[in-house]
């Protein structure tokens, strides 16, 4: 296996790695900042005040792009498996 064939795999994987976890991951920071917002405004200091919204935030966002990252982590997948393929195949 060659380095630079590594180095590519690795790279998609990154890449791929913050494209799918990217938009929950801003989802959940901004609701997590505008609830501790909210918290230090109105002087509630309740933990699940902050994690209830953010749950729901994540969960609607993966309703709604659910199937857009599930079809970029497949292609990857898949990417990988012919990658694969092509270097064990004798």
């Amino acid at each position: 296996m060659d380095s630079a064939v590594v180095s590519t795999a690795l790279s998609q994987m990154v890449d791929v790695a913050m494209t799918v976890a990217g938009p929950y991951l801003l989802v959940g920071l901004a609701v997590g900042l505008v609830m501790s917002l909210f918290q230090a405004l109105t002087q509630l200091q309740e933990p699940s005040l902050v994690f209830v919204p953010k749950v729901l935030a994540v969960v609607t966002l993966m309703g709604l792009i659910g199937a857009w990252t599930s079809d970029v982590m497949v292609r990857y997948t898949v990417s990988m498996f012919d990658l694969f393929g092509t270097i064990l195949a004798p």
